[in-house]
């Protein structure tokens, strides 16, 4: 985890695309589990992040897939394994292994946000740089967070009800007990059911400005018959 030191380092949590996964969206297609969306959705999420101001890492399960993930992602983007355990300790291991590595701060996403936006990253370092205390979330349209961003490795993890509407609430509820102040980011989506698959091609049909996003994810879902209906 060399060359660390004193950067912003964003960190994307994902499954290996060769180990499967989505295994809720694959049944309401009806189809098997096919790893060209978890590259796609994959990718998509490492493109959108900034790769000038923050160095790009991904952290992998199961750890022994690493390798598979290498092949897959831009040579400047760093490859860890995830340590075990649930998702919260996840989380927290990433952060006290990166900032323990030197670095300055610390964004975690997921590896499913193919609308997710540059700028929702930048500002949540931004935030931090002037606030080194606080911490920052990103609220998922679902009821989670799809980020969350701090200087050290905040006591956020514990009594959540990880998978469920009510992680952010949780979370908020438990920085207001421990004393952290939270900031917010924009809110954006993950994909995890036909409809958010459909809310991708509808979103990215009225962003004329951002017309490559989730361009991977896009086109598997066009080439399904997947539509926006209109």
């Amino acid at each position: 985890m060399g060359g660390l030191a004193q950067r912003d380092v964003v960190a994307v949590l994902t499954r290996a695309p060769s180990a499967g996964g989505k295994s809720r969206l694959f049944a309401e297609l009806g189809i098997p589990p096919d790893a060209a969306l978890l590259e796609a959705l994959l990718l998509d999420t490492i493109d959108a992040l900034p790769s000038e101001s923050a160095t790009r890492v991904v952290v992998v399960e199961p750890a022994s897939h690493c390798g598979d993930v290498r092949a897959l992602v831009p040579d400047d983007v760093v490859v860890m394994p995830q340590r075990e355990g649930a998702l919260g300790e996840r989380m927290a291991a990433v952060m006290r292994t990166v900032l323990d590595s030197g670095a300055r701060a610390i964004a975690v996403v997921g590896s499913d946000l193919p609308a997710l936006r540059a700028s929702s990253i930048t500002r949540a370092f931004a935030l931090l740089h002037d606030d080194p205390t606080s911490v920052v979330l990103g609220p998922a349209a679902d009821g989670g967070y799809y980020l969350i961003a701090a200087a050290y490795v905040p006591d956020l993890f514990a009594d959540v009800e990880w998978g469920t509407e009510r992680v952010l609430e949780q979370t908020r509820t438990r920085a207001e007990k421990v004393g952290i102040h939270l900031h917010l980011v924009d809110t954006t989506f993950d994909i995890d059911t036909v409809a958010d698959l459909v809310l991708l091609l509808r979103f990215a049909a009225d962003q004329a400005g951002l017309r490559g996003v989730g361009f991977r994810t896009r086109e598997w879902a066009r080439e399904r018959g997947i539509s926006t209906g209109k």
